[in-house]
């Protein structure tokens, strides 16, 4: 297996999260964001940059830059087509996500910054970014004032369904839907918020988390929902308040790393019943970012540090293996909403990207794998 560096040398370079693509769609060119510093969280004027690489000439290109972004998940920057690109700007105090031909040049705004799309139906999901930046610091945006600050569980806030091409919004769940399932006590006291917005893999229903606590000092409980389109088929699918990473396997499994009657470790989970399986005895119980290959046959997935190293895996559904595919140093001192997770991502059946610092400043790196193991 061979690791090769994308982002240039000694430059503070990173792409996001793992369940988003770096390379094109044709695996031409790569994006990521250029920042100036990675000892602290962003601020209100400070920029990211956002550049292109050409994997073959390895030159690079910047193409605009923006004030919305985090050192977990960038500001979202997602392929829509090989030409087209999407991410979140701030434009005076609200926020918005652009679309960019890299082409041409040409970009156009869409009224509402997005937290996840579905490429080939041109349509996204929404947050509120501001409230995340309060109570999830890490993945929300600075800058723009959050109109529902002062409530706890808003009618009027929450996820909205966007259509890309018409640029229109609509709020299908409300955070205050939440207060109708498990009716947990003292949740009326507490501040909702959602993250982590997916859709699965024929774009017809989407999972997501929805968190709370009432003081920023005190850990925050998580529930684990799934939904259709129009916010009418909801379901709370997991009884655990300890509920991390996720990907959709297909059209109704996904794979979830949660505590369930207290074990921890990954489980599958199936969409509208709630029935619940262990994925495998073999594999890691701790918490990681997990995917799946295209093929199904294999699971991506990380570590957070051991011993100050960050371990990249994958797992051998067939064979029912685990194995270590390479292991990277993590700087102590970059850590909490700063930290720099590995975030692996698959771009093919034999090529992953994935972010890390164990050169002492964050740098996207491209891995080939030899498969099977």
């Amino acid at each position: 297996m061979v690791v090769l560096p994308l982002t240039p040398e000694n430059t503070i370079c990173f792409f996001g999260y793992y369940d988003k693509k770096q390379l094109s769609y044709d695996k031409k060119y790569f994006l990521f964001l250029k920042v100036a510093f990675q000892n602290r969280d962003p601020q209100e004027n400070d920029k990211a940059e956002i550049w292109i690489g050409e994997i073959k000439t390895k030159k690079y290109q910047k193409l605009d830059e923006t004030y919305s972004w985090n050192f977990q998940q960038g500001c979202m920057i997602s392929w829509l087509s090989d030409q087209e690109i999407i991410y979140n700007v701030r434009i005076e105090k609200e926020f918005f996500s652009k679309i960019y031909n890299i082409e041409d040049g040409k970009s156009k705004i869409v009224d509402s910054p997005i937290s996840c799309i579905y490429p080939e139906k041109k349509i996204a999901l929404s947050l509120n970014f501001s409230r995340l930046a309060k109570w999830r610091p890490g993945y929300g945006y600075v800058g723009v004032e959050d109109k529902y600050e002062k409530e706890k569980w808003p009618e009027n806030d929450g996820i909205y369904f966007v259509d890309i091409e018409k640029n229109n919004k609509k709020l299908i769940i409300p955070l205050a839907k939440m207060l109708e399932f498990r009716k947990e006590k003292g949740i009326n006291q507490s501040y909702g918020w959602f993250n982590h917005t997916l859709f699965n893999k024929d774009g017809t229903r989407f999972c997501f988390v929805n968190r709370w606590k009432a003081k920023f000092d005190e850990p925050f409980k998580t529930r684990f929902i799934t939904s259709d389109l129009e916010g009418k088929e909801i379901y709370d699918l997991i009884d655990s308040y300890l509920i991390s990473h996720f990907d959709w396997k297909d059209e109704k499994e996904i794979i979830v790393w949660s505590e369930i009657k207290g074990e921890k470790g990954f489980w599958i989970v199936e969409d509208k019943t709630g029935k619940i399986k262990k994925l495998s005895e073999k594999i890691q119980k701790i918490d990681g970012h997990c995917s799946y290959s295209k093929n199904k046959r294999f699971i991506l997935y990380d570590t957070y540090p051991i011993e100050n190293y960050r371990y990249l895996k994958i797992f051998n559904i067939e064979r029912d293996e685990e194995v270590i595919i390479g292991k990277f140093y993590s700087s102590p001192e970059i850590t909490g909403s700063i930290r720099c997770d590995l975030h692996p991502r698959w771009e093919s059946e034999d090529i992953i990207t994935f972010d890390s610092i164990h050169e002492n400043y964050r740098r996207s790196y491209l891995l080939k794998l030899n498969l099977p193991f």
